[in-house]
């Protein structure tokens, strides 16, 4: 349990609720300037709504940018029911169940991890979360990755106290989260961003 990938558990990857890790991004195309904001009719309801049907789905990536103590970037490919593959710096490790097949060199062990470790990547939000329990502003619309959505800043009660900010697609999915948090004292900020929804390309095999 001393391999540095899982001493990433706690302290970052699952700080998070967290693809491609491109270092560089190529600069975006022109884009049509972003229509006018419309207010969303129940800012509350919209967010959540957004959560649930991320929690439904089969599959996605999740690209982790995370500024601190110690700067990191990673990888998250998730396939249903409970299979997940982290790629950072340091490799690739598979999560299936409650099982981490921790690989080095030609040798893969299995380490138990606790149950549902990693099911903060299958919804932002507390599940069990209600509209009257959440604190939504309306942020208008953004552009995300060349797409348009639209952001929102959401605050409860086990979030950071400016809450965390929140990217809807047209399709009613989040696209993108960013947040503050601290870890052992120290500050961070995190990143994450979400693509590959329903993608029957997307596999996770035994290592």
């Amino acid at each position: 349990m001393s391999s540095p990938v899982l001493r990433l558990f706690p302290a970052a990857l699952l700080a998070l609720l967290v693809g491609g890790c491109d270092r560089t991004a190529e600069p975006p195309a022109p884009a049509p300037q972003l229509a006018a904001p419309v207010p969303a009719a129940d800012p509350a309801g919209e967010v959540l709504a957004a959560s649930r049907r991320f929690g439904q789905l089969r599959s996605f990536q999740a690209r982790m940018q995370m500024q601190g103590p110690r700067p990191l970037e990673a990888r998250m490919d998730f396939v249903a029911p409970d299979r997940y593959r982290l790629t950072t710096d340091e490799g690739e490790q598979t999560i299936i169940g409650d099982t981490f097949f921790l690989q080095r060199a030609d040798e893969v062990r299995q380490v138990p991890v606790p149950p549902g470790l990693l099911a903060q990547w299958r919804n932002p939000l507390p599940p069990d979360l209600a509209p009257a329990q959440l604190q939504v502003e309306d942020l208008g619309s953004d552009r995300i990755d060349g797409r348009i959505a639209h952001k929102y800043r959401v605050r409860h009660a086990t979030a950071a106290p400016d809450g965390m900010l929140y990217w809807i697609d047209a399709q009613g999915l989040p696209v993108r989260i960013q947040r503050q948090g601290q870890t052992q004292g120290q500050a961070f900020d995190i990143t994450v961003s979400y693509a590959r929804f329903d993608d029957p390309t997307l596999r996770v095999d035994l290592p």
